[in-house]
């Protein structure tokens, strides 16, 4: 976001709204974390970590793989593909 749409008058209201309800937002889930995590033993909270540690990697592999699918041509959609139509003599003169 810009500063600028701040000051304009049909982007200013979204923009603020936006500018003010993010940090809201923001704090809100902040907040329902720490009450989450401070009702955890130490012995959940090292399983949470451990599944979170063997997660991140797990999908990180799968990212890797969909993405080589699509440069191979397995993430396409099919169909026609568009060719150039060249002028006719007529449209040229």
């Amino acid at each position: 976001m810009r500063l600028n749409d701040l000051f304009d008058p049909e982007k200013g209201p979204a923009a603020l709204l936006r500018f003010a309800l993010y940090p809201l937002l923001l704090i809100v889930i902040c907040q329902a974390l720490a009450v989450l995590l401070s009702r955890l033993s130490i012995a959940d909270m090292f399983l949470a970590f451990v599944f979170l540690l063997l997660l991140s990697p797990l999908a990180y592999f799968i990212r890797e793989k969909r993405g080589h699918e699509r440069e191979r041509g397995g993430g396409r959609r099919g169909g026609a593909e568009r060719t150039p139509i060249l002028p006719t003599n007529e449209e040229m003169e």
